[in-house]
């Protein structure tokens, strides 16, 4: 029998305090219509690097069905923080941009990743939160690969 203490029960407890934590960060910076915040970081990523995204890539981005990003970019649509527009090479694909409303609001999930993360990480050492990071990399990688999104490799960032 699978019990409480086992590493996949932990970390499904933690996904969802974390889930909480970052909702309620949303909601006391204006952000609660924002249900998917890291699509909006995907989006980002992508501008960053000169990719214009497709619904299918953003959702093979995010290692999410097509069917449940359809959904997100709907809301987040109507919601001004994201546009479509017809794919001028094929007219049955439409490109998904951020407005600049989107835009402000990836400002500020940036903003509140960070307070949850150090909220999350409190009492840790910097080598401590490099291993815990390494791991979460390595865990990655042994379920299929890493994230497209948002970041490189902690070794290939700079230092700030």
């Amino acid at each position: 029998m699978y019990c409480a203490d086992e590493p996949s029960a932990f970390f499904h407890g933690l996904h969802q305090a974390h889930r909480k934590r970052v909702m309620e960060e949303q909601a006391l910076r204006g952000l609660a219509d924002l249900g998917s915040p890291m699509l909006l970081l995907v989006l980002l990523h992508g501008e960053q690097r000169g990719v214009d995204f497709s619904q299918r890539e953003v959702a093979r981005a995010m290692r999410l069905s097509p069917a449940t990003v359809a959904v997100s970019l709907r809301s987040l649509e109507r919601s001004g923080y994201v546009g479509r527009r017809a794919d001028e090479r094929d007219a049955r694909r439409n490109r998904v941009a951020l407005t600049d409303k989107g835009r402000r609001a990836v400002e500020q999930c940036n903003e509140l990743f960070r307070a949850v993360d150090e909220q999350m990480l409190q009492g840790f050492s910097d080598q401590e939160k490099t291993q815990l990071t390494g791991f979460f990399h390595r865990m990655m990688e042994n379920l299929g690969g890493t994230p497209d999104f948002p970041c490189p490799p902690p070794e290939a960032k700079e230092e700030s």
